[in-house]
């Protein structure tokens, strides 16, 4: 080599000296270090200068330094080589004092008269950092996986348990470096369901998706445990199938709670056909009772036992039942009452009638034979009500159409409430002599108009007029009845229309309560309609809308 070749290499040897981005470090035998390139400098806070002729222990934490030295000595005595040659990993110490892993590769390289070393130092920091920032996030992976409640499993291709979490050995009551490397259906499933488990996962391994599957898992003292499992393929970096995951959650007490309801739903179906067979038993003596009962609830029961196996049906009938009664009962307590002021009256005036025994009593006699009159005539009035409910309800009131003209009734009305008016009412009528020819049944239409007129009268004060307007509407008469007296109650007003209903505010008035329902009855049974709207302490109007004319031979 000439010195041109020679120079040539030096160059470039320091030109790799300086620029490799490892540390190079030279040292003598007496370990004091000769060469430093830059990048160990700055890998050890130092400048170039500081660490020249200086021991290479300036480099090293304390335990590694004393080591260091006497590894040196032994090495020049005996030959025996430890770490040159070979790379390791090893503490070193910056000039700040703080420590830092690095990878160290020592090498001999032998002058003529003396012995140097020279050192790779290459900074592990990162790499360090790297591998505990991994270690760290397993760790907390694997303290998810343990402290979740679900049992989580994965199995290589071969079915053998590659990871298996703290449920699931718990479990399987073994610890999970007994379980690694075993297979699943041999550690973990009871011998009657491996066969059925090992093709779920052989189906899995061909990639075929079973998402939900349920197994019994076998403890190791025997207990089985049914899991609901959630399965998950898994796959390399290839796309090839490489195993599976699988989170199971145990569903025993589930199922075993479950198979509980259903037991305790039979019991309970059981028990109700029980109860059903009583009740209908009971409800049949009801049935059988209630024969013995008037027509008109025999003919209800007769309904009810045709429908009995409809137990809407049968609520519909005994509330109409319950409903009669007390009609029964509103009847009886209103005929009392409504008989007993006549009859008293009576009683009384015939007791006074038999004292007045002298010609000049006459005066008396006649006053008194008038309210004798007048209660029978209240008492026939009532009976009258009573007779029309019970044919209406029956049927058995037919119609008798004939033809006259509406003032002929009016006149016949008028005088009939004459007596009723307190002092001071008028009847204020219009629309009578302009009503076109009717044909209706004259003795309905004429009650309609007198229950009307006498409610208006009976309901308002003294001075109070009431007003009738009659307007014929195409084919139809609109007969309007309007009072200013004491109103119906908007709470009660639905009730109107109900046999023996009395609003509170009339209870002092006399009445049966049956008036307004033997008018709708008729107004109805003519093909017509009524209505009404009233305002408490306003009055009250009653609208009546009939046909001019009905069919000439009609029977109900």
């Amino acid at each position: 080599m000439n010195v041109n070749t020679a120079a040539e290499a030096a160059l470039q040897l320091e030109a790799i000296f300086a620029s490799a981005t490892d540390g190079i470090i030279t040292i003598d035998e007496q370990g004091r270090m000769e060469m430093v390139n830059p990048a160990a400098a700055r890998l050890f806070g130092y400048k170039p200068e500081e660490m020249l002729g200086r021991s290479i222990n300036m480099l090293m934490p304390a335990a590694h330094s004393k080591q260091h030295d006497s590894y040196i000595q032994r090495y020049m005595q005996t030959g025996q080589a430890r770490i040159i040659g070979i790379g390791r990993e090893v503490s070193a110490l910056r000039k700040d004092g703080t420590a830092f892993p690095i990878r160290l590769s020592i090498s001999e390289v032998k002058l003529p008269g003396r012995r140097l070393f020279t050192g790779i130092v290459h900074d592990l920091s990162r790499q360090k950092a790297a591998e505990e920032a991994l270690r760290q996030q397993k760790e907390r992976a694997q303290l998810y996986l343990d402290i979740a409640n679900t049992v989580i499993v994965v199995l290589g291709p071969e079915g053998r348990v590659e990871m298996l979490n703290a449920r699931g050995c718990e479990l399987l009551e073994m610890q999970e470096t007994e379980a690694l490397g075993q297979e699943w259906t041999s550690v973990a499933i009871p011998a009657e369901y491996r066969a059925e488990v090992a093709t779920v996962f052989k189906a899995l391994m061909q990639g075929r998706n079973i998402e939900y599957y349920e197994n019994y898992l076998q403890s190791r003292s025997g207990k089985h445990h049914l899991i609901a499992w959630h399965n998950t393929i898994l796959y390399d970096d290839k796309g090839q199938v490489a195993g599976t995951l699988s989170s199971g959650v145990d569903i025993s007490a589930q199922r075993a709670a479950e198979e509980r309801i259903t037991r305790l739903n039979g019991d309970l179906e059981k028990r109700v056909e029980a109860r059903t067979e009583e009740l209908a038993e009971v409800v049949n003596q009801l049935l059988s009772i209630n024969k013995q009962l008037n027509h008109e609830i025999s003919e209800r029961q007769a309904a009810e036992q045709a429908l009995r196996s409809n137990e809407q049906q049968l609520k519909i009938a005994l509330e109409k039942e319950k409903e009669l009664n007390e009609l029964k009962s509103r009847f009886v307590s209103m005929a009392s009452h409504e008989f007993r002021t006549p009859l008293s009256t009576i009683l009384s005036s015939a007791d006074l009638i038999e004292a007045y025994t002298q010609t000049e009593q006459q005066p008396r006699r006649a006053k008194h034979t008038a309210r004798i009159k007048n209660a029978v005539a209240n008492l026939t009035s009532i009976l009258n009500d009573f007779l029309s409910l019970s044919r209406l309800e029956e049927g058995k009131l037919s119609l008798n159409p004939s033809a006259f003209q509406l003032c002929e009734v009016w006149s016949e009305v008028a005088d009939g409430v004459q007596g009723l008016k307190k002092p001071g009412q008028e009847i204020r009528a219009s629309g009578i002599e302009e009503a076109p020819p009717l044909l209706l049944d004259r003795r309905m239409l004429q009650n309609i108009f007198y229950n009307l007129l006498s409610n208006a009268i009976k309901y308002s004060e003294p001075g109070q007029p009431i007003d009738c307007r009659v307007k014929a509407q195409g084919q139809q008469l609109a007969i309007t009845i309007q009072d200013y007296g004491i109103g119906i109650p908007k709470e009660e007003q639905q009730h109107l229309f109900t046999r023996f209903f009395r609003a509170h505010n009339v209870e002092n008035i006399q009445g049966t309560g049956l008036g307004l329902n033997i008018v709708k009855g008729y107004v109805e049974l003519m093909g017509g309609a009524i209505s009404f709207k009233s305002e408490l302490h306003k009055g009250a109007t009653f609208k009546v809308v009939l046909p001019l004319s009905l069919p000439t031979s009609p029977a109900l």
